[in-house]
């Protein structure tokens, strides 16, 4: 079961682009006739039926095809302040877990936009389905679009702004995949009611998206939900290991004056973090390296580093969201290069190690899911550019879209109730 979404092309869509659209999980509907340029003309049509199976639905979707072959780059889901639901995460999980390709959030909403920060349960699902997600807070996301570090191949787009800056968007991004997200709840019975609604699909999609249950050969035939007790690897890389919970996070920042480096999990860890330029994202002038026991934060003075002399430090920026404000930090030449931990047992024996290359250079986190990739696989990854994605092999991803279909269908059933 998938999620329908129009198709805005004036001309046939080719074999390889129905095929790279479809691996996403749209049940496709072409619409013949639209132009990528006036797409906008496109959002204010009257007949849902061609979009969703239930006139009610709270969403529709447009998808609007690359008219070149997309570049092997993340997935863009762009959160403007203005938007009030959050089925823009859950789009952009689908097609980056169905495409292996990563995720970069370009969050202007806050923690009411966050899929790191809020804690609500189905953008938990989501994000723990894609293989990395790199959320940057920005008070302009679409603006913000030129600052990625790598072209998108798919960009996700909540419509709030009207028909122009959506046309821009489309017309400035001809080789990505463009996924437009129309609210119709807001549209039709405004804010709070949106708003509500948004809720309770997120609610609806946290139970319908659970893993599944397993049963593991050394339970002796007990349930384990693969989500909270993760069988051991058979390599017992993991043995005596603390337990990694969905809440843990290291993060690496560099601001103005020092390297912030913080340890919230439960594992003892050694960081190494490499700073350079921006214009020279492969080359490092200068090495910092720390010890992080759970719990631990360590700031080391940047000002008077000898290989960064000369390049201008990011400069402290306040922005504002609609019920909070936040410190960040911004521009500059500086930049983090590479960032690697090591993970330790008791005897200081490294149990596994990474380096991961930060997407804007000026923080970083590495979520719960990261870590328990890499105690399970300890494969080392250098700053290398973005590859192109692969699909797993084996089991195929969670259907993300069909468990969102699902989800938006309580909140269809709400708006019939209303709309009678």
């Amino acid at each position: 079961m998938g999620l329908s979404a129009v198709i805005a092309t004036s001309t046939r869509l080719d074999p390889t682009a129905v095929k790279r659209l479809s691996d996403g999980g749209f049940d496709l509907i072409a619409r013949t006739g639209v132009d990528r340029a006036n797409v906008g003309e496109i959002l204010g049509h009257t007949d849902p039926a061609v979009a969703s199976a239930d006139p009610f639905s709270p969403l529709e979707v447009i998808v609007v095809p690359a008219t070149s072959e997309p570049l092997p780059g993340p997935v863009v889901v762009l959160s403007p302040a203005e938007s009030v639901s959050s089925y823009e995460l859950y789009l952009g999980a689908a097609m980056a877990a169905a495409s292996g390709r990563r995720v970069i959030h370009l969050n202007g909403r806050g923690s009411r936009g966050s899929a790191v920060h809020s804690g609500i349960a189905g953008r938990m699902l989501a994000r723990s389905a894609v293989t990395e997600w790199r959320e940057i807070p920005e008070a302009h996301p679409a603006r913000a679009l030129r600052r990625v570090e790598y072209r998108p191949a798919v960009i996700v787009f909540p419509v709030t702004a009207g028909a122009r800056s959506v046309a821009q968007l489309v017309a400035h991004h001809p080789d990505a995949d463009v996924v437009l997200v129309v609210d119709r709840a807001l549209a039709r019975f405004g804010g709070a009611v949106a708003e509500q609604i948004g809720s309770m699909v997120e609610l609806a999609f946290s139970v319908g998206a659970q893993p599944e249950r397993v049963v593991p050969e050394e339970t002796g035939g007990e349930d384990v939900p693969v989500d909270r007790e993760p069988v051991p690897p058979s390599d017992d890389r993991a043995r005596d290991l603390p337990p990694i919970l969905a809440s843990d996070v290291v993060h690496v920042r560099l601001t103005d004056t020092t390297l912030e480096l913080t340890n919230r999990t439960a594992q003892r860890l050694r960081a190494r973090v490499a700073l350079g330029a921006a214009n020279k994202p492969g080359t490092a002038l200068a090495q910092f390296e720390a010890a992080l026991e759970p719990g631990d934060s360590r700031a080391a003075p940047t000002e008077a580093v000898p290989g960064l002399a000369g390049l201008t430090p990011p400069t402290s920026v306040m922005r504002h969201w609609s019920h909070e404000s936040e410190e960040v930090y911004e521009g500059g030449e500086q930049r983090i290069v590479a960032f690697g931990i090591d993970v330790l047992d008791g005897s200081d024996t490294v149990r596994a190690t990474r380096t991961y290359r930060p997407g804007n250079g000026l923080d970083y986190f590495i979520t719960a899911r990261d870590l328990t990739d890499l105690i399970g696989r300890p494969v080392r990854h250098s700053a290398l550019p973005e590859p192109r994605a692969q699909r797993a092999q084996g089991a195929p991803p969670r259907d993300l879209l069909g468990s969102l279909a699902a989800a938006l269908a309580v909140g269809a059933s709400v708006l019939a109730t209303r709309s009678a």
